[in-house]
């Protein structure tokens, strides 16, 4: 009996093992408090139960935000999809009524007037302008829009000599045909 005894006692001066797993264990728990208190961004208390209550309230406010952010993703999508629909409504209509090709050559004393307005086709813009200037107009001023069609109203004066060789008619039908529509 007498040898039981000596193992159950603990050598003096060392702590026991179950004391040092629960200094471990308050450790790693007041290690991971202070890293809430470190995010949480409202702490009313610096104790255990108001860093918890706190960080519970704190994630309650975040998934009523997540969910009013669902809902209005959720809203902006029914928008966005009656714009879509809308827009193609629109597109469909638009396409229906499309006016015809038009080109327009007005001469005046010194300048000409050019205007177009035709369905809208990749590098329009640039060969209608080289067209000009190979015919000798020296575009001053040119509205362009390319908003569902292609538009452009140019002012251009022109050399003296360049003036006899080509009259309006011709010069339509030359933008005409850069156009791709072909020639009337």
């Amino acid at each position: 009996m007498g040898s039981n005894k000596s193992k159950s006692k603990k050598v003096e001066g060392q702590p026991s093992k179950n004391l040092m797993a629960e200094r471990r264990r308050r450790k790693r728990l007041n290690d991971r408090l202070s890293m809430l208190r470190s995010i949480v961004p409202k702490i009313s208390k610096m104790d255990r139960t108001s860093i918890l209550g706190d960080t519970i309230d704190y994630m309650k406010e975040l998934m009523e935000k997540i969910q009013d952010l669902k809902e209005q993703d959720i809203e902006s999508s029914v928008d966005h999809m009656k714009m879509l629909g809308n827009f193609k409504e629109f597109n469909m209509n638009e396409s229906q009524v499309r006016n015809p090709p038009k080109f327009d050559v007005e001469r005046g004393n010194m300048d000409t007037r050019i205007q177009i307005s035709c369905s809208t086709k990749p590098g329009l813009l640039l060969s209608t302008v080289s067209t000009l200037e190979a015919l000798g107009l020296d575009i001053q001023q040119c509205i362009i829009s390319c908003f569902n069609d292609f538009s452009l109203q140019a002012s251009c004066s022109e050399a003296q000599d360049h003036r006899s060789a080509i009259n309006c008619e011709e010069l339509k039908q030359i933008l005409f045909r850069n156009a791709g529509y072909g020639g009337r």
